[in-house]
């Protein structure tokens, strides 16, 4: 598979003094948007803002949402109607709903559609929309014509207190106020999808959509590296739907208000959090049996904890311009093949509302829309990175990955490959500059990710974070596998010994290691010398932990700060953020979309936001120069190291406890001979 496909020719000429060329960079996917035959425009009049976490943006959309007028298009992965976008309180509903605001917005005459992933095997496993997979059999259901007409959040805490106080002199009913909550929420979620799906929720429409397995399974051929047989039939028979965009007022006033989201963000309670990230924070969702999974997970410290972990995540609004033209042509597409897709025709926008098509003016941004869509053959998700990668290799600036799952071996080797490249030509090159090899440009990359979700996804990440040289932090399997050598080794010394002797029947053991353990012995794994003078790089690997004392039980609590973004920023020039992973899945197998923009001005401040939250002000790169990079990536992993004593130290002296920003390094103690990525 070619990942150069999509490069344009261009001709540049060279200053045979200076021996320097003036060109312009190749962001895009540029063959996409050729005349007469573009498929993923490149738009030029989008006004963005960037928001992190669901604090911010989930009460962006909750206020655009409420100031709709005619049209919501909602895509969704998992859709929670008892979920509040906006939280004041402590105890469900602590603000509207997200039901009670699409209620709300269909009675005043908007058309709401919600298009919402859904598997039989899958949903019930992930458990993904709240009163539809899940939470079913509830204390009562809201039924009728009035019933349907009167609900609400509020209204279901009120019938289930009414219900408690008439039946208050029955044990089952002598409960606390916060249990019949849960319960109110429960039954508000459960009436909701019924209304809903039997069309009585006025102006709401809701369509379910399941994985292609034939578009998938063809998706899967073109890939570099083929799935293992198990997970090969967890994509094709349980590919998923991950996009989340919102699209907003398209066509109200010819688009003069429409508006968009693009975003990780999930439409799920348990991806609220604030960029703090604090340990504890009482308007996320209780823990329960999350949070003893978090034991499960092998976390190291492990401390009981009465909320979810921390969650981080990314949305990117888009106040008008050409870029809603695709994510509304998206989900035309996705929603008449949810209807019929034996009849659905690719639908095309021929008539855009003339306000998305005014000409761009200072403060706008360059954007194109990319997708992963195996029903589409539309790939451009993995296009955009991998021209992304290309073009920052090239340069001696940085790269910053921030992504939920790092477990792609094909990305890594292309950075890799780029960067050889670079440095056969520099080598052969240097000396008419009056430059030496020891003037080598680095590049400096930034991998933020957090641990694998499951132990059978450790083998995928090791294999990529291996490919560069950075597999020293999966201690569990690094242990694994050298012990697995050692032992090929002796038993293949004693099966030599015994040959020699005449004796057969000794097994070949290097052959019967199992095939995760083989594929990591065929990774060169570059040290980090390696690494810096045969490709020019350095790479700093961390996750991100919050930490807290604890006055009620005098302690120091550590926590992972799980990272659910998908963020690909490069040279305060560039950046793509969505719903796409850096995984097979997302690349080849589930419906993705991400937008991509080449602002300098978002992407330079986007830098500065993250890397002060990640690692403080001192340490966000200043002016992105070569020497400022260089220094902040050294700095990252000073400050990694020393979090990482503080987490250690035994001191009672606070200072020595208490963490700067939330960066430390990689170290997961689990092992799996399983691959699942």
């Amino acid at each position: 598979m070619s990942f150069e496909k999509y490069l344009r020719t261009e001709q540049v000429h060279i200053d045979e003094v200076s021996c320097k060329a003036t060109s312009t960079i190749q962001w895009f996917v540029e063959d996409n948007n050729k005349k007469g035959n573009v498929t993923h425009p490149i738009t030029h009049n989008n006004k963005l803002s960037v928001l992190i976490c669901g604090k911010d943006g989930f009460a962006a959309i909750a206020r655009d949402i409420a100031a709709a007028r005619e049209s919501i298009d909602l895509v969704c992965w998992g859709f929670d109607p008892g979920m509040e976008l906006e939280r004041n309180g402590y105890n469900w509903p602590r603000a509207e709903t997200y039901g009670d605001l699409l209620i709300a917005a269909g009675r005043r005459g908007v058309r709401v559609r919600l298009l919402v992933w859904y598997s039989y095997s899958g949903g019930k496993v992930q458990k993904h929309m709240p009163g539809h997979t899940h939470g079913t059999n509830p204390w009562t259901i809201q039924n009728g014509d009035i019933a349907v007409q009167q609900l609400n959040a509020a209204r279901s805490l009120q019938l289930i207190r009414e219900h408690a106080q008439e039946n208050r002199h029955k044990k089952e009913w002598n409960i606390p106020g916060d249990k019949l909550a849960a319960m109110a929420r429960e039954e508000y979620c459960c009436s909701w999808y019924k209304a809903a799906f039997s069309r009585r929720l006025q102006g709401i429409s809701i369509r379910k959509r399941d994985g292609d397995s034939g578009s998938i399974g063809e998706a899967l051929e073109q890939e570099a590296r083929s799935p293992d047989a198990v997970e090969r039939k967890l994509f094709t028979l349980g590919g998923t739907h991950h996009q989340k965009p919102i699209l907003i007022d398209f066509a109200y006033k010819d688009g003069q208000k429409a508006v968009a989201y693009v975003m990780g963000l999930n439409s799920l309670t348990d991806y609220w959090d604030t960029p703090e990230h604090c340990v504890e924070n009482s308007l996320r969702e209780q823990g329960g049996a999350k949070t003893k999974q978090e034991r499960a997970e092998g976390v190291k410290n492990f401390f009981d904890f009465d909320t979810l972990k921390p969650y981080r995540d990314y949305a990117c609004r888009i106040e008008g311009g050409r870029a809603l033209i695709p994510v509304h042509e998206n989900f035309e597409r996705a929603w008449q093949r949810a209807g019929d897709a034996a009849s659905a025709k690719p639908y095309v926008c021929s008539a855009p509302p003339s306000a998305l098509l005014r000409k761009a003016v200072p403060g706008d941004s360059t954007v194109q829309i990319v997708r992963t869509q195996p029903e589409e053959d539309d790939f451009t998700i993995r296009d955009i990175y991998f021209n992304a990668t290309r073009v920052a290799a090239a340069g001696t600036g940085y790269l910053y990955m921030e992504n939920q799952y790092f477990q792609y071996q094909d990305w890594a080797e292309h950075l890799l490959a780029i960067r050889k490249k670079v440095i056969a030509g520099w080598n052969r090159n240097c000396a008419k500059i009056g430059k030496t090899n020891e003037d080598l440009p680095v590049m400096h990359v930034f991998v933020v990710i957090p641990a694998p979700e499951k132990a059978q996804m450790v083998p995928r990440t090791y294999d990529t974070l291996a490919t560069l040289g950075q597999q020293d932090g999966m201690t569990g399997q690094v242990k694994m596998i050298d012990e697995a050598n050692e032992r090929a080794r002796r038993d293949e010394a004693t099966s030599r010994q015994y040959a020699f002797r005449g004796v057969t029947g000794m097994r070949a053991t290097q052959e019967s290691l199992p095939d995760v353990i083989s594929a990591a012995n065929r990774i060169e794994k570059p040290s980090t010398l390696i690494l810096e003078d045969m490709y020019g790089l350095r790479v700093c690997v961390a996750v991100l932990n919050a930490c807290e004392f604890n006055q009620a039980r005098r302690q120091w609590r550590y926590r992972e700060i799980y990272i659910h973004s998908k963020l690909l920023l490069v040279d305060d020039g560039f950046f793509t953020l969505g719903s796409a992973n850096l995984n097979q899945r997302s690349m080849a197998v589930d419906s993705e979309i991400n937008l991509a923009t080449n602002d300098p001005r978002h992407a330079t401040d986007l830098r500065k936001r993250v890397w002060t939250q990640l690692a403080t002000e001192k340490n966000n790169g200043g002016n992105a120069t070569r020497q400022e990079i260089e220094k902040t990536l050294k700095e990252w992993v000073k400050l990694m190291n020393e979090n990482k004593d503080r987490q250690k130290s035994s001191s009672a002296d606070p200072k020595k406890k208490q963490m700067e920003g939330f960066i430390v390094p990689l170290d997961d103690g689990r092992s799996s001979t399983i691959r699942f990525g």
